[in-house]
């Protein structure tokens, strides 16, 4: 019964709403001599575009999408980002067979996203040159092709292929890297057009100041509740431990380095901006890990 009683106390209130509406439009003044006053029987005849918005004084065609205007210098580095990202030798290297087989990469696996949030800009030149700066979050997995375990306690970075019981090499789904970074940007950029981003060349250099805020490796094993065996590039057995789950991670500083500084190049047209980064300082402690730079590639997902 409250349903009806609600179905039909809204019918009643539509009714009378309707009723108040037409009597308005009843009692309401025509005015077929005034210019921009047209009856529901008028033709579009005679209609003067100029005088359309008048009646909308605060009206903004430049507050449609794409359509804004800039008043001011506006860079290139808020937003969320997606690349690949890996690491060379000093001689841009990325084979690390025999020395160091351990960190072989799957590079198409190993994906960078940032995640820049705040912007901060400074114009330099008429808008067309400017400085930027801010803060962003990097999160870079690095994925490898081989089934080594690192050790996060030992004096120096080490790893150990994993085997089972039979000695065959552990079944890994994924054995990867992950590390975190807390950055801050020094860019330079240079905009062919400083009125609209929609229709603007921009090329930024500059550099990127970075604060590791976490890292961890990752393995995830296809047979569980057994154990497993770690063993030398000589074959002798170091160590044993039992997998109970799938997905191991183990919390740890590895070795790599506190601080890291990147050399940046961002150019783009219009929205699409397109990254590339490489370390001027190396990613392990000096004398604690294999002496590797950092790269990154790739592309804005979203700019703002």
């Amino acid at each position: 019964m409250k349903t009806i009683s609600r179905l039909t106390f809204l019918v009643l209130l539509i009714f009378a709403i309707s009723g108040v509406a037409n009597a308005q439009d009843d009692h309401a003044p025509k005015c077929p001599m005034h210019k921009h006053c047209h009856n529901s029987g008028d033709s579009l005849k005679g209609w003067d575009g100029d005088h359309f918005f008048e009646d909308m004084p605060d009206f903004n065609m430049h507050g449609f999408p794409f359509s804004k205007k800039k008043d001011k210098y506006n860079g290139h580095w808020a937003g969320v980002e997606l690349g690949i990202n890996g690491y060379a030798t000093p001689n841009f290297d990325m084979n690390f067979y025999p020395n160091n087989p351990y960190m072989n990469m799957n590079t198409a696996r190993s994906l960078v996203v940032n995640l820049n949030p705040f912007e901060l800009n400074v114009n330099l030149y008429k808008n067309h040159i400017g400085f930027t700066t801010g803060l962003g979050f990097q999160l870079s997995n690095y994925y490898f092709t081989g089934n080594y375990v690192m050790l996060k306690d030992s004096n120096a970075l080490v790893a150990y292929k994993s085997v089972d019981q039979l000695g065959n090499p552990a079944n890994m789904r994924v054995n990867k890297l992950f590390v975190s970074y807390l950055n801050l940007p020094l860019l330079f950029e240079y905009q062919t057009n400083s009125r609209l981003r929609i229709n603007s060349f921009h090329v930024a250099l500059g550099v990127i100041l970075g604060v590791r805020i976490g890292s961890y490796t990752k393995q995830s094993y296809e047979s569980i509740d057994q154990t497993y065996s770690l063993v030398n590039d000589k074959g002798s057995k170091v160590a044993t431990y039992y997998v109970d789950k799938h997905d191991v991670n183990m919390r740890g500083a590895y070795h790599l380095a506190p601080f890291k500084a990147d050399a940046s190049l961002r150019v783009g047209w219009s929205y699409l901006n397109l990254f590339a980064t490489y370390s001027l300082t190396q990613m392990f402690q000096k004398n604690q890990g294999p002496e590797l730079y950092p790269w990154t590639v790739g592309i804005t997902l979203l700019g703002w």
